[in-house]
């Protein structure tokens, strides 16, 4: 009896020692998410972390009624793409259609120039003059500054993705390559259309994009991050943000195409729960706005009540 009272107090001081091995490497494993978290709000948990296993399932068939209700009677002037990112659920309508895609492709161009970077190793970015053949009017006021001004490519990146300045995108894409551009082009999912010389796009390729970034899957999580920041602060809230409470992060990006279509993609930062909701809208700006606020804040306030399983 004597020895099996020692063999037990054996087993268990192992057992204690295994169990308190265990609780370290959770209690470290922890720590270090909670660091890279706060380096990378922004990014997916499990793309900065491999081993997260957060999960929600949550039922959305509530909400896809609801949505349809509101789109339907749009017909095809509308098109919409919602993806709750934590399980992939989807909800499109005319999502597959073709639009235009102009203002929204200056997200891939500035990728293209940080995938220049990254292949590189540059980590200054130069000052450049802007050339006559960049100087565009129909969006943006850098214009104005004329052919010759000198501009560091750090600001040219920020006028594009926050004021969706032209002059600013064609400054950018000017010094990239071809093959940077093909190499984030590549690694988006998304097919290589034109309609004469205009890139066209769906509803749905172009969260694509947006997701690209989100889950660091073409740029390392470094600029990715930096991108979708930038995304956050942009100068245009009168459409998906619309919807969305003041104090919830969206990294988005508009697109206006010769007053008639009205574009609005981004990721919506509901805490645990983050969403991409694309909009399009062949419409009057004003008519755009009622729309794109009626679904945002649909979406929004199912979203941000809804309960999950982890």
């Amino acid at each position: 009896m004597k020895k099996l009272g020692v063999v037990i107090l054996i087993v268990l001081l192992v057992a204690s020692i295994v169990g308190n091995v265990y609780l370290y490497h959770l209690w470290q494993d922890s720590l270090i998410h909670a660091d890279l978290k706060a380096k990378y709000p922004l990014m997916a948990t499990h793309a900065i972390n491999p081993n997260s296993t957060t999960d929600y399932v949550v039922n959305f068939l509530p909400l896809r009624d609801q949505v349809h209700k509101i789109v339907d009677p749009y017909g095809d002037s509308f098109a919409i793409y919602f993806e709750y990112l934590p399980t992939g659920t989807t909800i499109g309508i005319n999502e597959d259609h073709d639009f235009t895609a102009e203002s929204l492709l200056k997200v891939p161009v500035v990728m293209a120039y940080f995938h220049k970077k990254e292949r590189l190793g540059i980590t200054q970015d130069p000052t450049v003059s802007i050339l006559p053949s960049e100087l565009n009017s129909r969006f943006g006021d850098l214009y104005r500054k004329g052919a010759g001004y000198k501009i560091n490519l750090a600001d040219a990146v920020k006028l594009a993705l926050q004021q969706s300045d032209n002059t600013a995108s064609l400054v950018i894409a000017d010094q990239i390559s071809e093959d940077d551009f093909q190499y984030v082009y590549d690694g988006l999912d998304i097919p290589e259309m034109v309609t004469g010389n205009t890139p066209i796009i769906t509803a749905q390729e172009y969260s694509s994009i947006l997701k690209a970034l989100y889950f660091g899957s073409v740029l390392n999580n470094e600029d990715s991050e930096k991108i979708l920041l930038l995304l956050t602060h942009t100068d245009f809230n009168n459409l998906l943000p619309s919807g969305v409470p003041a104090g919830i992060p969206i990294a988005h990006k508009i697109g206006l195409v010769n007053g008639q279509i009205y574009q609005d993609c981004g990721i919506v930062y509901v805490p645990h729960k983050p969403y991409s909701l694309c909009m399009v809208s062949k419409s009057d700006e004003k008519t755009a706005q009622n729309r794109m606020h009626q679904i945002s804040k649909a979406v929004y306030d199912y979203v941000s009540q809804i309960q999950g399983d982890e």
